[in-house]
């Protein structure tokens, strides 16, 4: 998909980051948007900095987990914008916790959000999106699709979940000649609201689980602002990645340095990952931040 003018693209977690991010740079590109978030407040907040945009622009308030609202959203679409031709599933956020300490609720929250919900979205619009001259889904995963750390078993399954469930539908789509293209995201620290929004099981001084962005606090609201504050990128320019690697076709996005040194590490060195993971921090201060 080389142009996004006059095309209709439906962006969650649409409310902040990079979610926002993208409907701000397609609106540019003259792309009419279906936003959807859970927080109304942002959700509306994104609507009003693309008030001046010449383009239709329609919100979609609710919880991903709601598995009705999902389905019954292709045909709100097509009622307010007449078709739909790209679909970014980008919302997620993480439980932070130990296997023991996460039970099965945690389970079924973070796993309704970070995959059924990627898996429902695809599915109900993939029959529309098939109609359509060229149409992509753009599903979002993340660093921790391609590798595990401590604390985060909800997350990284979530995340591999969407990696294999992307990567499977876009092999049948070229297999199938069909005009959806299918591209699977892989950020990795982007300075986000993530670790705001996410649920904690657990936390303490110096958490593993904030360590290996960098991040050295001693209670859950530091290690949040520090999460994004000193991000190497920021959701803008993961946005333009996004966007750059769908009018290539490039169909496996990597979105930052940190991304494609774990990407690699994980290939070269699989027995030893879980040490060279550490090194990176020591490391991201070279690197000038993408903007």
């Amino acid at each position: 998909m080389k142009d996004f003018n006059n095309k209709v693209a439906l962006i969650t977690g649409a409310g902040s980051g990079i979610g926002r991010a993208l409907a701000l740079q397609l609106a540019e590109e003259g792309c009419n948007l279906a936003l959807v978030d859970w927080n109304n407040e942002t959700l509306e907040e994104t609507k009003s900095l693309l008030s001046s945009k010449n383009i239709s622009v329609s919100t979609h308030n609710f919880d991903l987990r709601d598995k009705d609202r999902i389905n019954e959203l292709p045909d709100k679409i097509i009622e307010l914008h007449n078709n739909i031709d790209i679909v970014f599933n980008n919302a997620g956020l993480s439980v932070v916790g130990t296997v023991d300490e996460v039970d099965e609720d945690d389970w079924n929250f973070g796993m309704d959000i970070l995959l059924n919900s990627v898996i429902q979205m695809s599915t109900v619009f993939l029959p529309h999106l098939r109609k359509r001259p060229v149409s992509a889904i753009v599903n979002t995963s993340s660093i921790f699709g391609l590798f595990s750390v401590p604390k985060q078993s909800i997350y990284n399954v979530g995340k591999f979940g969407v990696k294999a469930f992307t990567e499977s539908l876009a092999l049948e789509m070229e297999m199938a000649e069909s005009p959806v293209e299918v591209y699977c995201v892989f950020p990795g620290h982007i300075g986000t609201n993530i670790y705001h929004a996410s649920k904690f099981k657990s936390f303490e001084a110096d958490d593993a689980g904030a360590a290996i962005f960098g991040a050295n606090a001693s209670t859950i609201e530091e290690a949040a602002d520090q999460f994004k504050n000193n991000a190497p990128s920021s959701p803008e320019y993961a946005a333009k990645v996004i966007i750059k690697n769908i009018k290539k076709k490039n169909k496996r996005i990597l979105i930052g340095a940190d991304a494609h040194f774990y990407d690699l590490m994980s290939r070269l060195f699989p027995k030893h990952f879980l040490k060279i993971i550490w090194v990176w921090p020591f490391f991201r201060n070279l690197f000038t931040r993408n903007k």
